[in-house]
């Protein structure tokens, strides 16, 4: 039987996806931003920097009772600071690939969404 301190894996998950929900609208800010300006993109890559970062603060207060599902958090949280990370050089080094980098942050921005799908239909 769950107690306050050990809360269920439905709890957790609740509460977990109302955390993740400023690394989600984020990094859809960060997609959006790239069609704007630099400037906007790099502000977007301080705000998914700076919720990746409240997240996995509260991941590690808060493990996942079920350590399956618990996997994929980090996981997902490790995708959102590799997309800032992509991003952010992309837009400081004036040499990069840009349609490398696009195609990168792609990918990584699906890794989210699979990553987020997991957390949802749990």
């Amino acid at each position: 039987m769950a107690t306050e301190r050990t809360p269920t894996t439905e709890q957790w998950r609740t509460k977990a996806t109302i955390e993740l929900d400023p690394v989600t609208a984020a990094s859809r800010r960060l997609l959006a931003s790239i069609r704007v300006n630099e400037a906007t993109m790099l502000a977007a890559v301080d705000e998914l920097q700076a919720a990746t970062r409240d997240a996995a603060a509260w991941l590690v207060a808060n493990p996942c009772p079920d350590p399956k599902l618990g996997t994929h958090v980090p996981w997902m949280l490790n995708t959102c600071a590799e997309i800032a990370l992509t991003a952010q050089r992309a837009v400081i080094n004036p040499w990069s690939d840009t349609q490398a980098v696009m195609g990168r942050l792609g990918h990584l921005l699906a890794v989210i969404d699979l990553h987020s799908q997991m957390l949802d239909t749990w």
